[in-house]
This record gives C-alpha cells, sequence and structure tokens, in this order.
C-alpha cells in the first residue's frame, strides 16, 4: 500500500513539474523569425501557428493565472509580430477552439490552397462570439 501510494506521488509530482512548451509552427520552413518572438514570452506555456503568404494565425495557450490578462497578452503578442511582419495579416488567439482547428491543420498538412480556405475560416470563428 506505501509503495503504491510513493508511486502515485512520484508520477504525480514528476507530472506536474513538466514544464515544456508545446511549439509548433506550419510549415516549418517559415518558422525562423517567429520562433525568437514566441519563445520569449512567459505568459504562454505553448503554441501552434500556421503561415501562408498573406497570413500568421497563432494559437496560444496562456499559463492560469494570466488568463485574466488574455486580451493584454494576445494584443502584446500581435504587436511584436506585426513589427516582425509588417506585410501579413495576423492572429493571435488564446481561444481553445481556435487552438483545435490549427491542430488539425497541422495535423492534415494542407496544401496551400487549402491552408488558405482553413484560415479564413478560422478568422471567421474567431470574430464570432459564445
Amino acid at each position: 500500500m506505501k509503495k503504491s501510494l510513493f508511486v502515485f506521488l512520484m508520477v504525480l509530482l514528476l507530472g506536474a513539474c513538466s514544464s515544456e512548451k508545446e511549439k509548433v509552427i506550419f510549415p516549418s520552413d517559415n518558422s525562423s523569425s517567429l520562433k525568437p518572438i514566441m519563445q520569449k514570452q512567459d505568459t504562454i506555456y505553448g503554441y501552434k501557428s500556421v503561415i501562408n503568404e498573406e497570413d500568421i494565425l497563432v494559437a496560444i495557450n496562456i499559463n492560469r493565472f494570466d488568463r485574466f490578462n488574455k486580451a493584454k497578452i494576445e494584443k502584446k503578442i500581435t504587436k511584436q509580430i506585426e513589427k516582425q511582419f509588417p506585410e501579413k495579416k495576423v492572429l493571435v488567439t488564446g481561444d481553445q477552439k481556435l487552438m483545435w482547428e490549427v491542430e488539425t491543420i497541422i495535423e492534415k498538412k494542407l496544401k496551400q490552397k487549402e491552408l488558405k480556405k482553413s484560415i479564413e475560416k478560422i478568422k471567421l470563428l474567431s470574430k464570432e462570439e459564445t
């Protein structure tokens, strides 16, 4: 009984201490300039990004206690990305629904034409309020 409790507590402790960020940029050949911007953010613990010739879409996972400042965090990251990529339209969101949509795009590894349609769909979803 004591051994199983000890093992359970160790697994729980080691799992809780994991601070590895989930970082994905699709397609990966466009990631060189976006990666440094996202890595210096201390208010997020992960992100997934989709880039095409016109748009940059970044879905972020915001740290638990920083969620109260979600809009400020999104705006700050958006400004930094727009400064680096002035020719592209930038959308940064902390919405979980949009995170799932970005994950779907990355898993399917869409080509440019389908990628553009999917990004437009996500932009429309971001404008609707629940």
